[in-house]
């Protein structure tokens, strides 16, 4: 049966009924007329359109890049890192680590790419994502009244073992003084405490105000009960 005829019948069909019909109402399928089963024509081979190529391996991630970070003003220093693992290292961590080599706090720091500040808690993978090549530069704003110290902060020289005196055991007067600096609630009153403690819980839980907000309650009991 051609389209046309089918609609000449249907058409025909509806004729003979009223034009409106009751809300109750109830067509038995048994009644209708008998006819051709109508069936769609196939699609010409083949039916679908070919997927895309899947990307080439040159694009996808390494599994280590080398990382600048350039600071945007010519008196802080420009700092390179090699063999940085962008799916295991955090913004934060960049931030540490140039904090380290130029002796600027880490709360003074701001890391930019592409001219645009990213949070800490994501990682170097996410920031950059998978096109951006095995060499990458970062921004480094440092905050007013941060300057870079003089030398870079280097790991305290080891310490050799407790000698007899030392221990106590030769007498009073070859006993070496204790060592002096700030220890227990004078270290924790500090801000450096708790920009430390901040980085560390914010790359834990890869959450900025989370870790924000753990924060300020560790700080609010400690405060309280002070």
């Amino acid at each position: 049966m051609s389209e046309l005829a089918f609609c000449k019948q249907f058409l025909t069909a509806l004729g003979a009924r009223p034009i409106k019909l009751s809300s109750d109402h109830i067509a038995d399928a048994r009644h209708y007329p008998s006819q051709a089963v109508f069936v769609l024509p196939r699609l010409a081979h083949p039916p679908h359109p070919p997927r895309p190529n899947r990307k080439s391996s040159e694009n996808a991630p390494t599994s280590s890049i080398s990382v600048t970070l350039k600071p945007m003003k010519p008196s802080s220093p420009t700092i390179p890192l090699s063999q940085i693992d962008p799916a295991k290292n955090s913004i934060y961590d960049l931030k540490a680590a140039y904090s380290t080599s130029s002796s600027i706090p880490a709360a003074k720091i701001k890391i930019l790419y592409k001219k645009k500040p990213v949070t800490d808690s994501k990682t170097v993978a996410e920031v950059i994502g998978g096109d951006a090549g095995n060499e990458v530069e970062f921004s480094v704003m440092v905050m007013g009244g941060a300057a870079a110290g003089s030398t870079p902060v280097t790991s305290p020289p080891a310490v050799a073992p407790p000698s007899e005196a030392e221990k106590g055991l030769v007498g009073e007067e070859s006993a070496v003084p204790a060592a002096q600096g700030p220890s227990g609630k004078e270290v924790v009153a500090s801000e450096e405490f708790w920009e430390d403690l901040k980085g560390f819980v914010m790359q834990r839980t890869r959450d900025e105000k989370e870790g924000e907000r753990l924060v300020g309650l560790f700080r609010s009991a400690w405060e309280k009960d002070r």
